[in-house]
């Protein structure tokens, strides 16, 4: 088991800080800022047509809490297990309690036993109950806030949260006390956190699970972490991806998308158009994914081409690959057609309600004829959805976009739940697939039945210019999974605010919105796509604001405010480098009005008491000075700042921007040299083919040389700065320029 380290916050002394209770009818804990943490733990399961209850409140206790030492991916923990039941019930309940001993943190895990003669349905497991059978207490509700962290509803106080939150949930308090509640794995079922009327409780779908007589069945793992923070967020994200096997060896991708640009009305020839525009332009392209959307099937279900693609698919990979591209296609392997022959040969393998009438996605614009949906759990339908995914790498594509991922409710095994049939589904897709194909679930919203499965998840709605402020409320939160469960995808951006051959119309939100969506999809680090009409005359002119997003940054971002504040408004990184630190933030205004924003260098990873330079990257160049804390310009609303922050330690010479990448230095520089003398620049394949390095020295700075690339010229700015202006950048081969230091 893969074992991380975190640095302790806590005095190991009090080893008693989460125990059960003396009586053992809950579990009781201690932790700053909370005036009491208790709750009661039980089972909830159906029999004969009546729900019952078993568990630790009004249960004798059949086996007292006995110690044992156990191993998590955070180090050893204290398990203390107890069993509970009724002389007269065949019905018991097992409680294991871990206590982490280099971490303020626990988990919960309970086991149903049904030692009947009869079958039950499993409903759900409270696993730790603080509203019916215990207490939640904090001095001041209102100054705690509570954010969901898998889904997009609003951060309320405590005071005000009175909802069922998806998996799981960060409570913090204003001083920085941190709950974070949920689960850890392995994946046995999903969960939810519920605060209400200021309560807690933590429990586990079960889904109705058949549990057969003589059997036993385990709940999800949860964990109560109170490390403070973005620790607590690390320690969660990084335990869940080592009990769901997670793959990470597929870096950032970047490409174009057809769905945006011609939605089903896509056809071959202006796919073969768009790829041989990015053939001719090696040095603003690069080499990446070209997708084709929705639109190019003869019908949902018969994923061939239709009469729009003649050549037939394996035609138009074929010729994407001569290009040095990554041919990539969009699926619904769970959607078919109404008058697909295997959906009607296999009646039984189609989604139906609790009546038994088949699921139905209604007619739309995309899909005029509707569509069934399969069961995955059934096996036709296993054979079937392999099928589909192993044609598509048989045709030569190495990336696949799958979506609509709605699995129904209704399984084949009544042993299973959701998250486990989702997860079997996945790895069907990956066995189908191999290794080497590119996965991409469309997902919306982050679930943990993909991971260890994909490469990369959709972690925000559609990125339609109407609405970009929408997907910023999502893929800000969820940037807490990139890098971590897989790559995160924000969907595309788009290189202009206006473009006249784009059909879907101008960023309604202006420009400070299409500036701020671009950059968080770059520093979102995962994939960055982009959905426009390349091949058209007029988009020639917006090419750079694909280079600059190209690929995504190699410093995964996140969203700083998180569980401080509802507000998505501070979203970046700390970059460490041999040559010297530096941040890059995009400050975002996303209220109503305009206002200020104000960064604090602590909180943002930069040194105290040191003076930094403040370098904004749409003006490229240095905006002013800033010791501990940074306050933005007023801002409209949905406008932003991207700045990069770098401390100034020295005479320098020292790198304080470049307006080559939106990263702003972290992606587009392989390697900085500084001497006495001269400033050796190694450049990566990232950004643009042309822009400027800036500097800060107190020497004269001069051109030297370059390689693949030239130096134009060095500009003496003024105030100890100099810009390097940069043009001719190849893409694919080493880029290098020297600078002497006089």
């Amino acid at each position: 088991m893969a074992c991380f380290a975190i640095a302790a916050t806590f005095c190991n002394a009090a080893e008693n800080w989460v125990r059960y209770s003396d009586d053992s009818s809950r579990i009781v804990a201690e932790a700053e800022g909370i005036k009491s943490l208790e709750g009661s733990s039980s089972a909830v399961y159906e029999m004969d047509g009546k729900n019952h209850r078993v568990g630790t409140k009004g249960y004798k206790v059949l086996s007292a809490p006995s110690e044992s030492t156990c191993a998590t991916p955070f180090g050893d923990a204290v398990l203390t297990t107890a069993v509970y039941g009724r002389d007269d019930s065949p019905f018991s309940y097992t409680l294991k309690l871990k206590r982490l001993k280099n971490l303020r943190a626990f988990t919960l895990q309970a086991v149903f036993h049904n030692r009947s003669d009869k079958d039950v349905k499993l409903r759900s497991f409270d696993l730790f109950d603080a509203m019916g059978g215990g207490s939640f207490k904090v001095a001041d509700a209102a100054e705690w806030l509570v954010t969901p962290l898998m889904q997009d509803s609003p951060a309320l106080s405590l005071s005000e949260m009175n909802q069922s939150m998806k998996e799981v949930a960060l409570i913090r308090h204003s001083g920085g006390d941190t709950l974070l509640v949920g689960p850890v794995g392995p994946a046995e079922a999903y969960t939810t956190v519920e605060v209400r009327n200021q309560g807690l409780k933590a429990w586990v779908q079960m889904d109705n699970v058949l549990v057969r007589a003589g059997e036993s069945r385990r709940s999800e793992e949860m964990i109560f972490c109170f490390e403070p923070g973005s620790a607590a967020t690390d320690i969660w994200t990084r335990w869940v991806a080592t009990t769901h096997g997670v793959r990470r060896n597929k870096g950032a991708i970047y490409g174009w998308c057809s769905w945006y640009d011609r939605t089903t009305k896509i056809d071959a020839k202006h796919v073969l158009s768009v790829t041989d525009t990015i053939e001719a332009n090696p040095d603003t392209f690069g080499r990446g994914i070209i997708q084709i959307d929705d639109g190019y099937q003869k019908m949902d279900g018969d994923w061939s081409g239709n009469e729009k693609f003649p050549q037939g698919m394996a035609s138009i990979a074929k010729r994407i690959r001569e290009v040095g591209c990554i041919p990539g296609v969009w699926f619904a392997p769970l959607m078919i057609n109404p008058a697909h022959p295997w959906g009607k040969a296999n009646p039984e393998a189609i989604q139906k309600n609790a009546k038994g009438i088949e699921s139905f996605m209604n007619p739309n614009s995309f899909h005029p004829d509707g569509a069934n949906w399969i069961n995955p759990s059934h096996p036709e339908s296993k054979k079937f959805l392999f099928n589909i995914i192993r044609d598509a790498k048989e045709r030569g594509y190495g990336y696949i976009k799958i979506d609509f991922n709605g699995i129904g409710s209704r399984f084949v095994d009544p042993t299973k739940t959701r998250l486990q049939i989702f997860r079997e589904l996945y790895t069907l897709y990956r066995e189908a697939a191999g290794d080497e194909m590119y996965i991409l679930s469309c997902l919306g919203q982050p679930t943990r039945g993909v991971i260890g499965f994909i490469d990369a998840a959709r972690v925000g709605p559609d990125s339609h210019p109407a609405h970009f402020n929408k997907c910023l409320e999502s893929v800000l939160r969820f940037q807490i999974f990139d890098n971590v469960w897989w790559q995160n995808d924000a969907d595309v951006a788009y290189i202009a605010e206006k473009l006249p051959s784009r059909k879907l119309g101008p960023v309604r939100q202006g420009d400070g919105m299409w500036k701020t969506w671009l950059a968080s999809v770059a520093l979102s680090s995962g994939t960055a796509m982009v959905s426009e009409p390349l091949n058209a005359p007029d988009a020639k002119e917006f090419w750079r604001n694909y280079e600059i997003m190209r690929p995504g940054s190699c410093e995964s971002a996140r969203l700083l405010t998180l569980g401080s504040t509802g507000d998505n408004s501070i979203f970046g990184f700390t970059a460490q480098r041999v040559y010297g630190d530096f941040a890059v933030y995009n400050l975002y205004n996303s209220k109503e009005s305009e206002r200020t924003l104000k960064l604090d260098f602590k909180a943002a990873g930069l040194p105290s008491g040191v003076r930094c330079a403040v370098f904004d990257f749409w003006s490229n160049k240095v905006i002013g000075y800033a010791t501990d804390s940074y306050t933005t310009a007023a801002l409209p609303q949905f406008s932003s700042e991207l700045l990069r922050f770098t401390p100034l330690s020295s005479d320098g010479p020292i790198l304080v921007g470049s307006d080559l990448h939106l990263s702003i230095g972290a992606t587009e520089i392989d390697k900085l040299r500084i001497s006495t003398t001269s400033i050796t620049v190694e450049l990566s394949d990232a950004g643009a083919q042309n822009g400027s390095l800036t500097f800060y020295s107190t020497k004269l700075i001069a051109a030297n040389a370059a390689e693949n690339c030239k130096v134009d010229l060095v500009e003496n700015l003024g105030d100890n700065l100099w810009r390097v202006n940069i043009s001719g950048r190849k893409w694919g081969v080493k880029q290098m320029i020297s600078l002497k230091i006089k």
